[in-house]
Formats: C-alpha cells, structure tokens, sequence
C-alpha cells in the first residue's frame, strides 16, 4: 500500500491487485452504498491515517475518486470536506472512467500522438510497455474515455477497453514508464528538440 497526503486534507493509496484481493473487492464492486465497500474504505483509511501519523475524522464528509490500475489494482483519493456528514450531505465516492488500451505499431506513430495530444490530457495515469517493437500505452482516470478514445483512433492501430488485455499486457510486455507515461515522453522529446536546436 503506498500511502500519500499532498495537503491536510488530502490522502491519496495506491492499492496493488494482491492488497485488493485480501480486502476481497475489486474496482468493478465498489459502490458506496454497499456497507462492504464502506467497510473497506474505512479500513484502508485507518492503515493510512496510521501510516501518516494522524487520525483520521470519519464524521466528516468526504469526496473519495476511485481510479482503476492497470494491473488489477486501484488508486483511491480521499478529500475530507469542511462539513460533518449529514442526511442531506453524506461522502461520496467517484469512479472515474475504466482503463484504455492502446496499441502502436511503432515508436514513430506513439511519438506522432504525443505530440499532438491536448496538453490537458498529458496529465493522465498512463504506463507504457514495449514488446518487439509495438507499444502499448495503457490510460486510466480520465473524465471522458468517448473522447479519448475517439482522438487515439488517429494514431493507433487497436484500442480496448477490456480489464483482460490491460492485465496480459501487464504481464507479458516489457515495462517501460509508469503512472505519467504521457508526461515523460513529452518531457523526453521536448529535452531532445531543445538539445539538438529543433523548433
């Protein structure tokens, strides 16, 4: 469990797909309307209140995003809210859209795409992987997949969205860049350009 808090109020856990299995839930489970999964948040929670050295208050409302990982695990990020929980105004939990796979015949046309990528999306969760000579970027925790999906389909030469063929990818592809893939690369090939004088 990688624990971390930015601010005060701010608490964000990486959770691997082996710390998913022994709190026996997955992405696709959780719903905060289910007391199992509000059992596990308020578990993982203590772990990392505990971990930071500070006690978490649970009767303030929280705003908790659930992002997918790639590999069977979940990132959850907790915001404690100024307010107490109340009927009217209890914590809520956002899942953000699922994962995305892309796949690129060539380092050329993974390039082309970065290049052209909104800067607003350069921000996103994204692990790359290699496997001889083909990439794979892997996406999670953004807003809108429909839109995503829809300016990749330029670059690449396959997407899905299946949890199946992210995990494969995990396993049996060469690891490259983690979490901000999109961010490195575009940091890489900006530092090549200003080096060898290119516009």
């Amino acid at each position: 469990m990688k624990i971390d808090s930015p601010t005060e109020d701010r608490i964000i856990v990486e959770l691997s797909k082996k710390e998913m299995k022994e709190l026996d839930i997955t992405y696709e489970q959780m719903d905060y309307s289910a007391l199992e999964t509000r059992k596990v948040i308020r578990s993982v929670l203590d772990a990392a209140g505990k971990a930071l050295g500070r006690d978490v208050d649970f009767s303030r409302r929280m705003m908790i995003e659930a992002i997918p990982e790639a590999d069977g695990g979940c990132i959850l990020s907790f915001t404690l809210l100024g307010r107490r929980i109340s009927y009217s105004s209890p914590s809520v939990l956002k899942k953000q859209s699922g994962l995305m796979l892309c796949s690129f015949p060539s380092a050329q046309e993974l390039m082309d795409c970065m290049k052209a990528l909104p800067e607003t999306d350069i921000s996103l969760r994204s692990i790359l992987y290699e496997l001889e000579g083909s990439y794979r970027l892997i996406l999670s925790g953004a807003e809108d997949m429909t839109c995503l999906r829809r300016y990749f389909r330029e670059f690449c030469d396959e997407i899905s969205l299946e949890k199946g063929e992210c995990e494969f990818t995990c396993e049996h592809w060469n690891f490259i860049s983690d979490s901000f893939a999109l961010k490195r690369l575009i940091s890489a090939d900006n530092s090549f350009r200003q080096d060898n004088g290119a516009d």
